[in-house]
């Protein structure tokens, strides 16, 4: 099993890749995983494909970061049935995978789909198949490391320097609350190495839209409610998007440290929860 605390950590998005291949025993190996990735939900038919440098030039205009696709050498493709909880199960995957390509010294990027129609007419995707999830990956180009590309448009590109820590983006103690909406759970006075500690922090450093992470979790005795909260910049697709990408770094640094039956179920429990106007419990998992 991979490390999904460590590499939940060590992943950083990257929007600047060489434009050389990636080596052919990196590319089998990624491959060979496609069978054996993470799912959130079993009984969802997915179909992930492996996409050249072409796909930068055939979806340009209609994915991308404000409808500007990311050049790079490779791209991964997430196609699933539209069915309840299809993107969440998307996202999961996809992240499964992007956890592979860290594992692999490969560095990657969430590419938004802005118009899916448009994206499965360009890419001849089956009728029953829409355009979950796409993700650029290949080998960065050297960047100053306190460093990250900000792209407005095509003639608009610039870079920012970080500041503060990196990862997590969002603490654990703002991220984490009892049944009480808003009082902290306290996660950081549990132990460093301790299971929940360390699934907090991995779920605290997965990368969504904008970096806005508008999600919580609640601690309900032995349940982890995940909360979707109200975000205008966020479209419905990409939040469930981030739920599943979330919900995979969660239950990845979780299982490191004991196995799970369970896992995530999808939907609220019958409990009443008192939340923000416009939240949502979109799954809870046992521990």
């Amino acid at each position: 099993m991979m490390d999904y605390y460590n590499l939940a950590i060590k992943r950083e998005s990257t929007r600047s890749f060489k434009k050389k291949p990636v080596l052919e025993r990196q590319l089998e190996e990624l491959q060979d995983y496609f069978l054996q990735c993470r799912k959130l939900i079993e009984d969802i038919p997915v179909t992930i494909e492996l996409l050249g440098p072409e796909t930068q030039s055939i979806l340009s205009g209609c994915a991308g970061y404000h409808n500007f696709m990311i050049e790079a050498p490779h791209y991964l493709l997430i196609s699933s049935p539209k069915m309840e909880h299809y993107l969440e199960n998307a996202g999961y995957i996809g992240e499964d995978l992007v956890m592979k390509l860290t594992e692999l010294e490969l560095e990657s990027c969430w590419i938004t789909v802005g118009d899916s129609t448009e994206t499965k007419k360009r890419l001849s995707l089956p009728e029953n198949m829409e355009p979950c999830a796409l993700i650029a990956f290949g080998n960065a180009t050297v960047m100053l490391p306190s460093s990250r590309l900000d792209i407005k448009s095509i003639s608009d590109v610039t870079i920012k320097k970080r500041t503060g820590f990196v990862a997590p983006k969002l603490s654990v103690d703002h991220a984490v609350y009892t049944k009480n909406w808003g009082e902290s759970a306290e996660i950081s006075s549990l132990p460093l190495n301790s299971s929940l500690y360390q699934a907090f922090i991995a779920a605290c450093c997965a990368p969504s839209y904008l970096n806005l992470q508008s999600y919580r979790f609640i601690m309900d005795g032995n349940r982890i409610l995940f909360v979707t909260l109200p975000d205008e910049l966020t479209t419905p697709d990409d939040t469930r998007l981030n739920a599943g990408i979330a919900m995979l770094h969660f239950a990845g640094a979780m299982e490191n440290h004991h196995s799970s039956e369970s896992g995530w179920i999808m939907g609220a429990p019958e409990d009443v929860f008192e939340l923000p106007e416009g939240a949502r419990i979109d799954g809870y998992y046992t521990t």
